[in-house]
């Protein structure tokens, strides 16, 4: 199956990564150096313009910055049969549609770094049984029929994003606390990875969970309320507003 990206950044060197070789891809040549670096690397194709990527492929998939990228589409001439996928972030269905049309449209979310390893959760609205095989390749797929539910999900995006900041403050304070560098680093990814494994598995509520694990006195309980003191846990609820408000209400930036 082949496919044709709009937009080669960071995005789709990560989702052609992550597809492992199952897909032909053809790029466009926005960002010439790592457009030739994925024909090296990957086999890619690179055609010499976003209208032939879109004239040589019946599944487009658009990673095109989302301030601009309506409007590099509009210029752009689809045909009827054809599927376009956007991952860019805040992009609204019915945008996409009347840029993309008489193709069929669908938009999509995912973290990048973590699909490049197969890991990463990926959203689509809505359903579109030809994309849906392509995005499983790439971890998790969660698909939405409610557009507000689907944007309001979109969020975790930045979520992502912001985790690796949060990662490496932990990383750092083990390491100034003379720990091993390469071991801090470790501790905290297998520390996160095991949790999370845990909200997998696990049946009980988070509430039954935190109840089990916070021993009145312990050293969980301690951490927790500084944190709490600071303003920290309330901190990532109002920052996530901001991010709700951005892909709810304008264009806004990739994550």
């Amino acid at each position: 199956m082949r496919i044709g990206i709009l937009g080669t950044g960071h995005l789709a060197e990560f989702l052609i990564r992550g597809a492992g070789g199952r897909y032909d891809f053809v790029v466009s040549p926005r960002s010439a150096a790592r457009a030739a670096a994925l024909a090296a690397s990957h086999g890619v194709g690179v055609a010499p313009d976003n209208q032939a990527v879109v004239d040589g492929c019946d599944l487009i998939l658009v990673c095109l910055p989302a301030a601009e990228g309506v409007e590099i589409l509009r210029g752009l001439r689809f045909r009827a049969g054809q599927s376009v996928l956007s991952a860019m972030a805040g992009v609204r269905l019915a945008a996409l549609a009347a840029a993309v049309a008489p193709a069929a449209a669908a938009c999509s979310m995912m973290p990048g770094l973590a699909n490049a390893h197969g890991l990463g959760p990926c959203l689509i609205h809505p359903a579109r049984a030809e994309w849906e095989g392509f995005l499983s390749a790439l971890g998790p797929l969660h698909v939405f029929g409610n557009e507000e539910e689907f944007v309001a999900a979109t969020a975790f995006g930045a979520l992502s994003g912001a985790t690796f900041f949060w990662m490496d403050r932990l990383a750092g304070w083990f390491a100034a606390q003379g720990v091993a560098p390469a071991t801090a680093r470790r501790l905290v990814a297998e520390t996160l990875r095991g949790n999370a494994e845990v909200l997998l598995r696990e049946t009980a509520s988070l509430a039954e969970i935190q109840r089990g694990i916070a021993t009145p006195g312990g050293i969980t309980e301690a951490l927790v309320a500084r944190l709490a003191d600071r303003g920290a846990l309330e901190a990532w609820g109002e920052g996530m507003d901001v991010v709700l408000a951005r892909v709810r209400g304008q264009s806004g930036e990739n994550s």
